[in-house]
């Protein structure tokens, strides 16, 4: 009779052990994930969520979520979390916490070689004041290259390793280097955000702002699978398939010199077609570069 009984409690407390598992990871759960995720009725469900009411804390009616003095000082969702915000998730076939901590105890495995920075260490207290300015949407003053600025703070954006502020100086959006701001103090002027320029920041990729121009590009066939394996061009889109396997595509740029400086490194696969006038310059940029060697 005590086997009998005990068989039937077991599939109850590996339940229980698992839902404590997911809750542990940071999981937030509610009556219809524990019907989907163990094929179990409502009622069952709302009797498991009675059984553990003494350790969850509701975060909205129905889910919940474990007490947070139960909580781990750092749990595989926060590493997911992190992974999605450092941009680097989507390295991963699977980005789940888990998976990720997997891919950690991997690592002799595994090889990453990311771009060379500056010590951003020494960044920090930069770092925590236009942090604090860009929350209390305060303007900052600061020297920049020589010169005296005032400007509205509106993001910190990391690019190949480097940390720029992107802030609005004079009505117009530029990106400054962080490395190379000095004497920064922050204002007692409060401004409100532009719905342009948080627009703007959404839908750029990096630090070149502005208006932006459609250039259409030539690809050739030795150099297409590099292209379509991933975007090398902002905004890129392939507008032809043709059939000796080059393409044409089309890409939005705002500063003409950054689209240069990655043609001049794919010469002479890639080049310009329109506008007329965008493939002159580039042209002239190259006389120029050719005549100063």
């Amino acid at each position: 009779m005590k086997e009998s009984h005990d068989r039937k409690h077991d599939p109850l407390i590996e339940r229980l052990c698992e839902i404590f598992a997911a809750l542990y990871q940071g999981k937030t759960i509610d009556k219809a994930w524990l019907c989907d995720k163990f094929g179990i009725t409502e009622r069952t469900a709302y009797r498991d969520l009675a059984r553990l009411g003494h350790i969850l804390d509701q975060v909205s009616p129905g889910r919940y979520k474990l007490s947070a003095p139960l909580l781990p000082t750092l749990h595989s969702g926060h590493l997911a979390e992190f992974a999605d915000f450092t941009g680097v998730a989507h390295l991963f076939p699977r980005q789940d916490g888990q998976s990720l901590r997997n891919s950690m105890k991997q690592r002799s495995n595994i090889a990453f070689h990311a771009p060379g920075s500056r010590q951003n260490q020494l960044l920090e207290p930069l770092l925590t004041q236009l942090n604090q300015a860009i929350s209390q949407r305060i303007e900052v003053e600061y020297c920049y290259r020589d010169k005296a600025r005032r400007a509205q703070p509106y993001r910190l954006i990391n690019q190949y390793g480097l940390w720029y502020l992107a802030a609005v100086e004079k009505g117009q959006l530029k990106a400054f280097e962080v490395a190379r701001i000095q004497r920064l103090t922050s204002t007692d002027q409060r401004f409100e955000l532009h719905a342009g320029v948080v627009a703007e920041l959404e839908s750029h990729v990096g630090i070149r702002f502005g208006s932006r121009v459609e250039t259409v590009l030539s690809v050739s066939a030795h150099v297409a699978e590099y292209v379509t394996r991933r975007a090398l061009f902002p905004a890129q889109r392939i507008i032809e398939h043709h059939d000796d396997g080059s393409l044409t595509l089309s890409t939005a740029i705002s500063d003409p010199h950054t689209l240069f400086r990655w043609l001049r490194y794919w010469l002479p696969d890639i080049g310009i077609l329109s506008p007329a006038s965008l493939r002159e310059q580039f042209e002239q940029d190259l006389h120029t570069r050719f005549h100063a060697v």
